[in-house]
C-alpha cells in the first residue's frame, strides 16, 4: 500500500507544481492572471499548504506554527496578508485535486480496489452545514428558519464508495436547492460501472429516467416509501419478494425531465424491479433497482446491501464532529468552499494512509475479541502539518512510514451488531465548537 500511496503523492505533488509554475494552468485556479505571479512569503504553494493543514483555530496560531512546522520561524505574515492571498485561489482547485486523488486511487490500487460483484459500489446522501452569519454568505447560500429565527445554511451533496471510503465527489449548494435536484444535474459523477444506493428521498420517475437514459445508463438502488404508488401498494400487499414493473410518469416528472431536455408523455414507461425486505423490527422495506436478474441478485442480496449506505450517513458525522466541517476560517464564500474542498481532500488522503495498515489490523484483531481499526479522530492530530511536509518535502515515504506507524498506536475495536435508537437533536444557537458525540476535537 505505502508503494501505490508514493505512486499517488508524486501524481498529486506533479500537478500541484504545474499550477504553481505554469502560468496558462494556474491562470484557471486564480481569480486573475497575474495572481501569485510574483515571488512573496504566501506563495500558490503554501497557501494551498495552509489550507489543507485544517486551520481550525486562531490564524496568529496557525500561521505561526506553520512556519515554524517548515523551520522558517523568523517569516512575519499577518493575518490579513493569508486573507488576501487565499481570496485569489478558487476553490475548484481542491476539487480537480481531490478527483486526481480518487482517480489515482482506482488507477494505482488495481486489483485491490473493493467491488460488489464487479461493481463500484457508491452511495449518495445530503446534509446540511451551519454557515457564518455574513451577508454575502447569506446571498450565496440562503437561510433555514424556525419558529424563533432564520440562520444561515447550506445543502451539502456527496457521493461515497462506501466499500473503499473514498469520497468520489462533494458541493454545497443553496439550502433551498432539493437533493433530487442537485442529484439530476450531476449523474455524470456517478461511474458507469458503478452501482449507487440512494435513500428514498431520492425515489422518483424522472431520476430513475436520466440514470437509465445515459449514453452508458447507471445501475441504481434506491428505497421508496410503501405509499410511492399504486403500484408499490400492491406490491406491498402481494405475497411477492420480487417483481417488475413498467413505470408511467406524473405531470410533475414529464415536466422536470423537459428542464433536462428530455421530452416524453404519459405513455413513456422504465422499467423498473421492486424488491421486498423485511428488517428485523418487521418494518416492511421496499427497494428499486434497474438490476433486473432475479437469479443473480436475490432479495437477501439486496438488503444486505442496502444497509450499507449507512457508511456515508456515519462519514458525515466523521466530517462534522472531527474534521469540524462547520468550522470555517474564513467569513467569506471563497473560504467556506475553499475549507469544504480541501476537507474531502483531506479526508480521502488519511483513508488512503490508513490503508497502509491494513495488513496491521487483521494481525491484530486476531489475537484479540473485537476487529480493530484506526481511531481517527486521533489520526486527523496526527495529519496536522505532516500533510505540509507531504507535499513541500521530498521524502513522502519517509512521511506516510510516520503516519502509518503513529495511526497504529492509536487503535479502538469494532464493536458489530450495536444498534441505537436514533435521536433527533435541537440546533442550540449560542456557543462555539458543537459536538454531537463523546469525541474531543482533536484539531
Amino acid at each position: 500500500m505505502v508503494e501505490a500511496n508514493l505512486y499517488i503523492i508524486e501524481e498529486l505533488k506533479a500537478f500541484l507544481n504545474s499550477v504553481c509554475q505554469e502560468s496558462t494552468l494556474r491562470n484557471l485556479f486564480t481569480e486573475k492572471p497575474s495572481d501569485f505571479s510574483r515571488n512573496r512569503k504566501l506563495t500558490m504553494s503554501r497557501i494551498i499548504a495552509l489550507i489543507i493543514n485544517m486551520p481550525k483555530r486562531s490564524l496568529s496560531i496557525e500561521l505561526r506554527e506553520f512556519f515554524n512546522s517548515l523551520e522558517q520561524q523568523n517569516q512575519d505574515v499577518t493575518k490579513g496578508a493569508f486573507s488576501l492571498q487565499r481570496s485569489k485561489l478558487l476553490p475548484e482547485f481542491f476539487q480537480y485535486w481531490n478527483k486526481l486523488l480518487v482517480e489515482s486511487f482506482y488507477y494505482y490500487y488495481g486489483g485491490k480496489v473493493k467491488k460488489w460483484n464487479g461493481f463500484r459500489l457508491l452511495a449518495v446522501d445530503g446534509s446540511t452545514a451551519y454557515l457564518i452569519d455574513k451577508p454575502d454568505v447569506i446571498k450565496e447560500f440562503g437561510t433555514q428558519a424556525n419558529q424563533h429565527s432564520e440562520f444561515p445554511m447550506s445543502q451539502v451533496m456527496q457521493v461515497q464508495d462506501v466499500l473503499n471510503d473514498i469520497t468520489i465527489w462533494g458541493g454545497m449548494f443553496p439550502i433551498k436547492s432539493s437533493e433530487q435536484s442537485i442529484m439530476s444535474s450531476h449523474i455524470d459523477v456517478l461511474y458507469k460501472d458503478s452501482l449507487t444506493l440512494f435513500d428514498r428521498g431520492y425515489a422518483s420517475y424522472a431520476l430513475m429516467y436520466l440514470l437509465l437514459n445515459q449514453e452508458s445508463p447507471r445501475h441504481f438502488l434506491i428505497r421508496c416509501r410503501v405509499g410511492f404508488n399504486k403500484e408499490v401498494i400492491e406490491f406491498v400487499k402481494s405475497g411477492l419478494d420480487s417483481a417488475i414493473i413498467e413505470l408511467k410518469p406524473s405531470a410533475d416528472s414529464i415536466s422536470t425531465l423537459r428542464k433536462y431536455g428530455y421530452v416524453i408523455t404519459k405513455k413513456t414507461t422504465i422499467k423498473v424491479r421492486m424488491v421486498k425486505v423485511m428488517l428485523s423490527t418487521g418494518e416492511i422495506e421496499v427497494l428499486l433497482t434497474n438490476l433486473y436478474d432475479q437469479q443473480k441478485f436475490t432479495s437477501k442480496d439486496f438488503k444486505r446491501l442496502y444497509n450499507l449506505r449507512w457508511k456515508i450517513e456515519t462519514t458525515y458525522g466523521v466530517q462534522k464532529n472531527q474534521l469540524q466541517m462547520e468550522q470555517f476560517s474564513g467569513h467569506r464564500v471563497i473560504c467556506i468552499l475553499q475549507d469544504y474542498m480541501s476537507g474531502l481532500f483531506v479526508a480521502n488522503l488519511q483513508t488512503l494512509i490508513e490503508k497502509q495498515s491494513d495488513n496491521y489490523l487483521k494481525q491484530i484483531s486476531k489475537k484479540r475479541k473485537y476487529d480493530y481499526k484506526i481511531n481517527k479522530n486521533l489520526s486527523w492530530a496526527s495529519l496536522k502539518f505532516n500533510i505540509v511536509r507531504l507535499f513541500l518535502n521530498n521524502n513522502p515515504k519517509e512521511i506516510l512510514e510516520e503516519l502509518q506507524n503513529t495511526f497504529q498506536q492509536n487503535l479502538e475495536p469494532v464493536r458489530p451488531d450495536r444498534q441505537y435508537q436514533r435521536q433527533k437533536k435541537k440546533k442550540r444557537t449560542k456557543g462555539k465548537y458543537q459536538t454531537l458525540t463523546n469525541y474531543k476535537r482533536a484539531i
